[in-house]
């Protein structure tokens, strides 16, 4: 039987070998480790292995399950009604020709609070490539604004999968979760897609290679749609805007404390699982009014995004059980005791961490739940001098750090946008780097001036 430590240790050994070297699918890497884990683990007894490790993964399930679905649903929606199309082109028109980088960067911000990464640069990837058609120069800088926009929000804003779990795991309500991760992305997403991206343009002339599977000619045919077969802005946008404005509101009845009919109305529609439901039902109408297609139809169309959800959902709570098996392995009064020892902030100590699970196994989702699982525990019976949401931010950008070709974004970024390896280093890899650090940064700026306790 093994300690706290050798229980971290040999959990996050055995992640490594089991998806860098097995190739094991995510899910049955997570729940081989949290049983193996939790039978050598001193302070979990053999009977209580199964449970341990069931009721982790039921625990997160109840809470985020049907969000993962719905968030699912909402994306696939978005770019089935060519609503996601839309939001593109009036940001594009808003900023104004020449300054397509603008309307990128903000698309893939805003995006990918509901959408995965992979959804929203496969939509941003024909367009940026059209709008080199046009330019014939500065590639490497759009390329950067799209995934410095759309990478952020994928780690630091729910509802997608890893900032979710971290803020259940941290008891950090979502509402709070998403007004302070869009708080917190701002200042790196500019440093990011704005700053580095213009150093870059200017150091690297990229001409894009044709993308496997269809020509340069059939990539940009996707961004030529006529405006007229586009739902209109402000209908693209409710399905992204109700669900979180009901959330956002019913936190901010929280907070209030209100009380009476009209707060429990708005509680009930800002809980998560009603809230996502609202905006799926809106994204599937949207779908419906302009493509003009049956019910039957569309709902067949959203069995691969229901799959896809509901996958996504497994992998996350096989996290959910693996962080379970280290609460309870007594990890968190090693890691509380070392941070005391070495004088590191909880904040600094979460950053290391997440950054170390990333650089390693890949998965920033991966490193974003086996992170909060180990400083949860640590964080416990602290009294903090700042709130625990600033945790959910250095772990996402801890999470956000390197990533180099064993990230599956990675080869999203290359393949998809016509790049070399040695390219995608440049404008992938150092890009979420300089954005790591720059909000690792920011994040401890904001808890010292505004340490919402």
């Amino acid at each position: 039987m093994i300690g706290p430590v050798g229980t971290l240790l040999l959990g996050v050994g055995l992640i490594l070998v089991f998806l860098l070297y097995f190739k094991l699918h995510p899910f049955l890497a997570l729940i081989l480790s949290a049983l193996t884990c939790a039978f050598f683990s001193d302070a979990i007894p053999v009977e209580n292995v199964v449970p341990t490790v069931a009721g982790g993964f039921a625990d997160l399930m109840g809470k985020i399950g049907i969000l993962l679905v719905l968030a699912s649903i909402v994306g696939k929606c978005l770019v089935d009604s060519g609503a996601a199309d839309r939001i593109i082109r009036t940001f594009s028109r808003w900023f104004g020709s020449g300054r397509e980088q603008y309307s990128f960067l903000s698309s893939g911000f805003l995006l990918s609070m509901p959408v995965f990464f992979d959804t929203v640069f496969y939509l941003l990837a024909p367009l940026v490539r059209a709008a080199y058609a046009r330019r014939k120069r500065d590639y490497a800088l759009m390329i950067c604004a799209a995934a410095a926009g759309g990478a952020i929000t994928h780690a630091l804003v729910p509802p997608t999968p890893g900032p979710v779990v971290v803020a259940q795991t941290l008891n950090v309500s979502l509402g709070l979760a998403v007004l302070v991760g869009t708080l917190v992305s701002i200042v790196p997403a500019l440093v990011g897609g704005v700053w580095y991206a213009k150093f870059l343009n200017k150091r690297l002339d990229i001409k894009p290679l044709p993308v496997y599977g269809l020509s340069n000619e059939e990539m940009e045919e996707l961004a030529k749609r006529p405006d007229e077969e586009l739902p209109s802005f402000l209908s693209s946008l409710i399905p992204i805007a109700l669900p979180v404005g009901l959330i956002s509101l019913s936190t901010i009845v929280g907070i209030g404390a209100l009380e009476g009919r009209v707060a429990q109305v708005i509680e009930f529609l800002g809980d998560k699982d009603i809230a996502f439901t609202l905006g799926a039902a809106t994204a599937i109408w949207l779908v419906v009014s302009v493509r003009k297609i049956r019910l039957q139809e569309l709902f067949k169309s959203l069995e691969p995004a229901i799959s896809s959800g509901a996958t996504i959902a497994f992998i996350t709570c096989s996290g959910g059980a693996f962080g379970k098996v280290l609460t309870d392995s007594g990890v968190g009064d090693v890691i509380a005791d070392a941070a005391a020892k070495w004088g590191l902030s909880y904040l600094t100590l979460a950053f290391l961490i997440a950054a170390l699970i990333r650089v390693a196994q890949g998965s920033a989702t991966v490193a974003m739940i086996t992170s909060a699982g180990i400083i949860a525990p640590a964080i416990a019976a602290v009294e903090l001098p700042y709130h625990p949401v600033y945790l959910v931010g250095v772990i996402g950008f801890g999470a956000t750090t390197t990533p180099w070709m064993n990230d599956s974004g990675f080869w999203i970024v290359c393949k998809m946008a016509g790049l070399t390896e040695g390219e995608t280093l440049k404008v992938w890899t150092l890009l979420l780097t300089v954005i790591s650090f720059t909000g690792f940064l920011w994040v401890h700026f904001l808890a010292k001036v505004l340490p919402l306790v």
